[in-house]
């Protein structure tokens, strides 16, 4: 009995997992890159506080959608 309630509890544990955390943490990342680039170009201060944003706003976005395709 104890391997089957350790494998359920396994499973339950896989499925609670979000993809909105990784989208959060890549989104960032990619924010600060999209701002690194772009702040080469052109002088305009202020990318570095909309860069990172956005892009955690886009991830955030991407991490709930592929949430919501994952469990329906």
């Amino acid at each position: 009995m104890n391997i089957n309630n350790d494998s359920s509890e396994k499973q339950d544990k896989n499925e609670a997992r979000s993809y909105v955390g990784y989208g959060v943490a890549f989104g960032l990342i990619g924010g600060a890159l999209f701002s690194s680039i772009i702040g080469m170009f052109f002088r305009f201060p202020l990318i570095w506080a909309f860069g990172p944003g956005f892009g955690m706003l886009i991830g955030i976005v991407v991490g709930a959608v592929m949430d919501s395709n994952r469990k329906s």
